[in-house]
């Protein structure tokens, strides 16, 4: 997914469950988790902290585990394991104790290891959801079954507890989106916690089910109306989903609701704008987008297009340029669409030579940069003049690429596309165009040779489809 450092401003994202802390030691915890990510070895400036914490809570299992957490964060394994230890001293069954120790090796790789700690943690204190979410974690991959088996037990122990919500949660940390997804869609939505809420539209985006992603991201704003980041997931759901209508009413809805908005709130208005047909409204905001973060260069390609749509081909080129000249790796896609910009000066006779070379010279750069793309960038230059209805140009350009097709052997799905399309091309020049169907016959020969199913080729060559056979 591109510009991640925009999705995520202003979503309110819950981390990966750890006892609750109260409020007697959150705010001591605080310092000491500062001081910890400077000092992670907490004998050196954390030293006074983590005594002074210590000193004051050590009788609490609670708050040693939270200690061990912090330790845990920083990979300090064996500070967490003695904390883990000074809570079981005061409560043998706790345990959130069990499953840091548990979590404690997991880190470190031991996933045996860690199942023994999260099958005490079960065995001990079996109304907390941790261990048995932790233990069918481990299991999933390994045995589904076990893990299943854990999970009916955690159902039975705690019917209350949203087990198909944290096994999405527990897929999504990881990646796994379209596992997330699975879990997500068992869960009622109507139940979530803004938290997971937030994973469930992300892990739609992310996996491309933007429909569900705007369903649940509209859920989202209803229940918890002052989260402004609900509002930019549905626009970026909507967004990516092509409802263009939608996605514009929730960035202005974004734009007014008092928001932290960032440049890639402004782009994403322009995108919605532009696919809603709105181009002078979407270069506006796209404007205001350039302005808030000149670095983000991709802005300009976007208003180059805007201006594509608006049919003004000279403006569109001056931004396509500026683009260019500021990204040192454009991508072969970008290219072309500099390339496209040319032919549509071409189908509009505005200097159609000057304007093909133009385009042509953008095809020779992608060659001489992205080498790789070579065989494209030659198959794009017939293509192009072919579409512009350049027939001599689109000849000058097919017939070398063809030739160099055929002496290849082996063509890879690409090149042969390439191959049918360039017969095609060619044939069609010299039977419609030039009126020579002696010329013609040998291109759709080879193309029915490469798909019979061709109805052109067919046409081209006398060959009827032979009638279904009847009974």
């Amino acid at each position: 997914m591109k510009a991640v450092k925009y999705v995520f401003a202003g979503l309110l994202m819950m981390g990966l469950s750890a006892p609750v802390m109260a409020q007697s030691y959150e705010s001591a915890l605080e310092t000491v988790s500062k001081a910890l990510k400077a000092d992670p070895s907490g004998l050196a400036s954390a030293k006074a902290a983590v005594k002074d914490f210590t000193k004051s809570f050590k009788k609490d299992p609670a708050a040693m585990v939270a200690l061990g957490n912090t330790y845990l964060a920083v990979k300090n394994y064996p500070k967490a394991v003695e904390c883990a230890n000074l809570a079981l001293k005061k409560n043998k069954n706790f345990g959130d104790a069990y499953v840091l120790l548990g979590d404690i090796e997991a880190l470190k790789d031991d996933g045996g290891e860690a199942a023994m700690w999260y099958q005490q943690a079960m065995s001990l204190d079996p109304k907390n959801p941790d261990g048995y979410m932790r233990y069918a974690n481990v299991y999933r991959k390994r045995s589904p079954q076990e893990s299943e088996r854990v999970l009916n037990e955690l159902r039975k122990n705690i019917p209350d507890y949203p087990v198909e919500a944290e096994s999405a949660h527990i897929f999504y940390t990881s990646g796994q989106y379209d596992k997330a997804m699975e879990y997500f869609n068992k869960s009622n939505p109507e139940k979530l916690t803004e938290g997971r809420l937030g994973e469930y539209a992300l892990a739609a985006l992310s996996n491309e089910n933007f429909d569900k992603g705007l369903e649940i991201s509209k859920i989202a704003i209803r229940r918890f109306p002052s989260n402004h980041g609900f509002i930019r997931l549905a626009l970026l759901n909507a967004n990516s989903g092509k409802n263009y209508g939608e996605a514009v009413e929730f960035a202005k809805k974004l734009v007014a609701s008092g928001a932290d908005v960032n440049a890639g709130d402004y782009s994403y208005y322009g995108q919605a704008l532009a696919g809603n047909g709105q181009f002078a409204e979407a270069i506006e905001q796209y404007n205001k987008a350039y302005l808030m973060d000149a670095e983000n260069v991709k802005v300009l390609q976007l208003i180059s297009e805007a201006y594509t749509g608006m049919g003004d081909e000279d403006k569109a080129l001056e931004y396509a340029q500026q683009y260019m000249d500021k990204n040192p790796t454009p991508k072969v896609s970008e290219y072309n669409k500099l390339a496209t910009i040319y032919i549509a000066k071409v189908k509009k006779g505005e200097d159609p030579q000057g304007n093909f070379a133009k385009a042509m010279a953008v095809y020779d750069k992608v060659a001489e940069k992205v080498p790789a793309a070579g065989t494209w960038a030659k198959f794009q230059k017939g293509y192009q003049a072919y579409a512009a209805e350049l027939d001599d140009e689109a000849l000058n350009q097919y017939l070398p690429l063809i030739t160099e097709l055929e002496n290849k052997g082996s063509l890879d799905e690409d090149e042969t596309n390439y191959l049918k399309t360039a017969y095609r091309s060619v044939g069609y020049i010299y039977w419609s165009s030039k009126k020579d169907l002696t010329s013609a016959t040998p291109f759709f020969q080879k193309l029915y040779n490469l798909d019979p199913n061709d109805k052109l080729a067919k046409q081209a060559l006398g060959i009827e489809d032979t009638p279904a056979a009847t009974e």
